[in-house]
């Protein structure tokens, strides 16, 4: 039988993702939390499976002395020191591609729920403003303009499920997209004139830190709408705090935040938001697909094979 490898999964459960494992790994556990195994027991540990969410900077690298390499079951590998890994000989491999239609089924509900204003409703019963039989009246959804920002997989996705609902589309993002259905505007900042809501879903990067800013929530204005499914960076979230609660943004969705775990005494008091807990590409049925291709890239990794999806 080959040489047992260490192996570590840096969130509890995530090990019951490889229920067919092969022998050969070695599963890193113990009790007390993550931290406190790896500080017992992180000098044994060869692979990581990260999930994109954890911090592997430089620091908590050096944890791990005889790494050898980490396979992520997410798409992102943003929260990974890849300077650190090349100049210590990690392999890094991600699962891209799988949760893009998750991500896009999430932020289209949220966006038609912002628009159809669902958390004004909600709070006009529970407030008890419903007094007479008329309720407040809204905008149909149809040629509302909306703005994609960023149309990668996840936002030609996006983009593939709002096109029924008969949305005024157009979208931005720093990289050409020859073969896109729908209009690029040139300046993000043109792009939130004109539209009523934006929907987040570009690569996080250092470049984009605070992208959206009080400016382009200011130019959203209190009818505009912002969907946020990216990362927490890319929105100053202290800003869009101040625009709901003054009423010069209409409204506000976001599964991603910064830190995380967000906290409800942020978020009290702030009216016209939905909150989800960084969930859009977290379901069943891919994170067992993402956890089959980190697999396979460990095991190919081990037998000397190319990796399926290598990042370094």
């Amino acid at each position: 039988m080959p040489e047992s490898v260490g192996v570590l999964a840096m969130h509890p459960q995530m090990h019951t993702l490889f229920p067919e494992a092969p022998a050969r790994w070695r599963w890193i556990t113990g009790n007390g939390d993550t931290n406190e195994i790896i500080e017992d027991r992180g000098a044994e540990v060869e692979v990581l499976l990260s999930a994109s969410i954890e911090k592997l900077d430089k620091d908590m690298l050096a944890r791990f002395p005889k790494l050898r390499m980490i396979a992520s079951i997410s798409a992102g590998f943003s929260n990974i020191d890849l300077v650190e890994c090349r100049s210590r000989d990690i392999a890094v491999t991600n699962a891209p591609g799988l949760n893009s239609g998750d991500v896009a089924d999430l932020a289209t509900t949220l966006l038609t729920s912002l628009l159809l204003r669902i958390p004004q409703s909600h709070s006009y019963i529970m407030d008890d403003q419903w007094v007479t039989p008329a309720g407040p009246l809204r905008h149909s959804l149809r040629n509302t303009p909306v703005g994609i920002v960023g149309l990668g997989s996840i936002g030609l996705e996006v983009v593939e499920r709002l096109t029924p609902f008969g949305l005024d589309l157009k979208w931005w993002g720093p990289r050409p997209k020859p073969d896109a259905v729908i209009p690029h505007v040139n300046t993000i900042e043109k792009l939130a004139d004109e539209c009523l809501g934006l929907v987040i879903c570009c690569r996080p990067e250092a470049s984009n830190r605070h992208l959206i800013n009080q400016g382009i929530l200011d130019r959203l204005g209190p009818d505009g709408v912002l969907v946020n499914v990216s990362r927490g960076s890319v929105v100053d979230e202290n800003a869009l705090i101040d625009a709901l609660k003054s009423s010069r943004l209409g409204g506000a969705a976001l599964d991603v935040f910064v830190p995380e775990p967000t906290s409800s005494e942020r978020w009290a008091g702030v009216p016209n938001v939905i909150l989800t807990p960084h969930r859009g590409g977290s379901t069943y049925e891919t994170l067992f697909a993402q956890a089959k291709i980190a697999q396979s890239n460990i095991e190919n990794f081990l037998d000397g094979k190319p990796l399926e999806t290598s990042v370094l």
